[in-house]
Order: C-alpha cells, then structure tokens, then sequence
C-alpha cells in the first residue's frame, strides 16, 4: 500500500470515494460542502493506493489559522476519512494518520483537530477537550429574547463609556462578556436576511472576533456557500443580519430545515458583532423560519450571549465537537504568550516552558517553585478543560479562573495557572468544519 500527499489531478478521484462512503442520492458531493479540503491548490490530503495504483482511502488535512487574542495559532482540521469497504482491516487509516502526523510537524502545526472520537484518533493520542454550553431555543421563547436583547443594547449605551476604556485588558471571555456593553449604537435594531452586498461588513465583524478562525472575505462568502456541517446533517443555511441606522451590528448563519428531512436539530452555525443582536437575530429566525427548536452552541468567549440566552432556554454543557492532537506541546505554549501575555502580563512573564520528559509533554517552570511536569492529556486538559462558568454562577467564580490540573498539583502552582488557563477556543461545528 503506497500512502502519500494526494496529487492535484486526483482530488476527483478522492471526492468520489468520499461520496460513496458519506453522501446518500438526495446530498450534495463532499467537493462542494467542503471546496477548500478537496481543493487542489489547498489542501494538504493523503491517499492511500493500491498496486493498480487505484485510491483506495482518503485523509483530508486542511491548514487554517486560529486567533486567540494576541496570539495566531496554526491549525490543521483532519476530515472526510474514509477508506473502500475492500482495503479495511488492514491498518490504512493508521499509516494515514501518521502520515498526517508527519505533514503537520513538517507545516510547524500547533494542533490538529479531527472530526471523529473513534478510537483510530483516541489511540493515536487525540483527545476530548473543551466545554460548551448547548441552549435549546424555541420559537415560544422568541418574544422574551427579543425583550432581553433589547434591554441587555439599552444597558450598553448607558454603560459604554465606563466599559470601553478598560475592555482591552480583559481576557477573552470577559471581554466576550462585556461586548454587549458600549458597543450598541443609538437606534432601533432591524432584523433582515443578508444579501451580497453585505459581504465586507460581515467580514469586519467577523474579523472583530477576539476568538476564531481567520476568514478573509473570500473565505465567509465561500464557507456560507458550501454549507459543510448543514448539508452532511440534511439542513441548509440562511443569513441574517441585524443593522442599526443601515450599519450592520451583528450577523448569524443559522442551519434550518429545507426540502430535505433533517438529520438533527437545526442549530446556530456561527454568529459574529453585539451580543444582544445576535440575541434578536436568534429571535428572528425563530420567529421567521420557525424551526420547533434551535440549538445554539456558546463557547467560553461567548459570555455575554451565554448571558442573554441563561435566563429564557434549558441548557446542557458537553464537549466540544471532535477530538484534538497536540504535536508539540512546548511550541503551542509559546505560541499562546502574547494571548497569555495581554491577559496576565506579571504571571506570563514569569511563566516558562520546555519539552516534558513525557512524549508531547510539557515542563513549566515558575520563579519559587519546582517545575510542573505534565504528560500530553495533562496539558490538553489544563489547556481547554474545566466547567463553563458565566461570571456570577457561583461565589467568587469566574469563567477563565479554574485550571484543571492532575491530583496532587501544589497549591502554589494552582495559584500561579489560575487566570491564564483555560484558553478559549473557537467552535469546531462552525463555518470552519471540516
């Protein structure tokens, strides 16, 4: 069996083997859900090929970058494996994946993510990682949501010029809490589905994300297009926006039932601008589009709609979509300082790291105190683990406070990590989904 990088003139052949295993007569082909991982000029897959020299299974890996405040971090997205029913069982899919491997330590990868939680990846060292919080709307709860929106965008423009002066020194989440603050306009909000012409002004908005995948113009048209993640679970997108004065205040990209039966709960895909308009959005397209329930996945860096969103629709917190593979523990640590740095600038200072005596571990070093040596799970939890706290769910809890490290952690080092860890990370079930 030959594994290699698939070449630009076999991505045909790779998208085909992709629908035979993934698509059913009513879908769309795996190239146009997902154009940028079948792409010739962007992607970075590999096949797997017989002595005919026939494809005979497929590993998409495709680079991206993800901004986490002050730091960029490179990731890859592994998706759309398959493998032909007549070449299983004989541990292609595992040269696949070191292969993958390889190529991303090569590519100077901070992560990989990968769609499944099989144990191909567990075995391979990907991980669970992450909590979100899943709200289940219905159009029932439109009315007081809209009431709610409204009054968390009144609260902003009574308040912003008190939160605005200190917003930059907030993490992530805090500051994802305070958005709905000092960032609403004067004027009444309306509610509309997009049209092209909006495309620059989304863009921005995306762009204003203090955590997410890097979308140039481009990119948003193209993702919104494709409808990855919708049309694998037989739903398809619809745009809104939300404009004040005809300037565009937030945008929302919701995956709704269409003509064909749906295979899971239609839910928000991704949403960018003021909290409380991404609130009415919310309602709107309950009100509009009528779904029995939208489900809305929020992050830690979502606070402040997580906020609007906890007083009027259950809840339930689980993990993030996928599973995730650290290559190089030491090389991501340094690339999250500045994030790191502009959130706790005398703890970052202070706080150093090297390669861990474990494989993909990591050794932190603290002035006072003797190095904390974690393995490669110890890390991804530390990194992204704990309970999703808003401000005020608990007594003195705070939603970026609580590092979850191995029994036995001094006290010390608890202190030290604690407002640093953990770091906030964009959905894996967004535009991006691979």
């Amino acid at each position: 069996m030959n594994v290699r990088l698939v070449k630009p003139d076999e991505m045909t052949e790779a998208a085909t083997l992709a629908d035979s295993i993934f698509r059913d007569g009513e879908q769309v082909s795996m190239a146009a859900g997902f154009p940028y991982l079948f792409s010739a000029v962007t992607s970075s897959s590999f096949g797997a090929y017989g002595e005919d020299g026939r494809m005979t299974a497929f590993m998409g890996l495709l680079p991206s970058a993800v901004r986490i405040g002050a730091s960029e971090l490179n990731v890859f997205s592994v998706g759309a494996v398959c493998t032909a029913p007549e070449a299983r069982g004989h541990g292609v899919a595992g040269q696949l994946l070191d292969a993958v491997k390889d190529q991303v330590a090569e590519s100077d990868g901070d992560l990989i993510l990968v769609s499944g939680t099989r144990s191909l990846y567990t075995r391979a060292g990907c991980r669970e990682f992450g909590t979100i919080r899943r709200y289940m709307l219905t159009p029932e709860m439109a009315p007081a949501l809209r009431e709610a929106a409204a009054e968390a965008a009144q609260a902003g423009r009574s308040e912003g010029a008190q939160t605005g002066a200190d917003a930059s020194a907030r993490s992530a989440s805090q500051a994802g809490a305070g958005a709905s603050r000092g960032t609403d306009a004067a004027g009444p909000l309306r509610c509309r589905e997009w049209t092209r012409s909006d495309l620059p002004a989304l863009a921005k908005l995306a762009a204003s994300r203090e955590v997410a995948f890097e979308q140039s113009q481009w990119d948003l048209a193209m993702l919104i297009d494709a409808q990855a993640y919708a049309r694998c679970v037989k739903l398809g997108h619809r745009v809104y926006v939300a404009e004040r004065g005809g300037v565009p205040a937030a945008f929302l990209v919701a995956a709704l039932p269409g003509s064909l039966r749906p295979k899971m709960t239609p839910f928000a895909i991704e949403w960018a601008g003021e909290p409380s308009a991404v609130a009415a959005l919310l309602a709107h397209a309950l009100e509009t589009a009528a779904p029995e329930k939208l489900d809305v996945l929020a992050s830690r860096h979502d606070a402040g709609l997580a906020a609007l969103l906890q007083k009027h629709a259950p809840h339930a917190d689980e993990r993030i979509l996928g599973t995730v593979y650290v290559p190089d523990a030491a090389r991501l640590f340094h690339r999250l300082k500045p994030y790191l740095a502009a959130l706790q600038p005398e703890k970052a200072a202070l706080l150093e790291a090297g390669t861990g005596a474990a494989e993909r571990g990591i050794r932190l070093s603290y002035p006072g105190l003797d190095d904390l040596e974690l393995d490669a799970d110890a890390w991804i939890a530390l990194l992204f683990d704990g309970p999703f706290l808003l401000p005020g769910e608990e007594a003195g809890a705070d939603a970026n406070a609580a590092p979850v490290l191995p029994e036995g952690t001094p006290a010390q080092w608890r202190e030290a990590l604690t407002d640093l860890f953990p770091v906030p990370f964009p959905s894996t079930s967004g535009l991006n989904y691979i």
